[in-house]
């Protein structure tokens, strides 16, 4: 298991299995995650705002008082992720819905 905690300056994590780990109270704004394996992690009160996910497994993460703001998600596995208990699938599921016809 990897446990991060605090600030790391810019964290880039690449081609890292990190699945299962577990984050918390930890500044990861601006990081940037790239062909990482999250799945099963367990992030609470986290910053991530401005953090950029590309090419990661989130499969069975769960998030709770995460930071957001501004954060990118490009080709992410998330099945099965919670955040504050509620499945992303059912967040993904409720945005759709309420946009309207021309995508707004």
């Amino acid at each position: 298991m990897t446990e991060i905690i605090g600030r790391a300056d810019v964290l880039t994590v690449q081609k890292a299995d990190i699945s299962h780990s577990a984050f918390s109270d930890a500044d990861l704004s601006e990081a940037r995650f790239e062909n990482v394996d999250l799945s099963g992690a367990e992030i609470t009160n986290a910053d991530l705002a401005g953090t950029l996910f590309t090419d990661v497994d989130m499969t069975e993460a769960r998030f709770k008082n995460a930071n957001f703001t501004d954060a990118a998600f490009d080709n992410v596995n998330t099945d099965g992720m919670t955040i504050n208990g509620i499945a992303v699938a059912e967040l993904f599921a409720a945005y759709t819905a309420a946009k309207d016809p021309r995508g707004n």
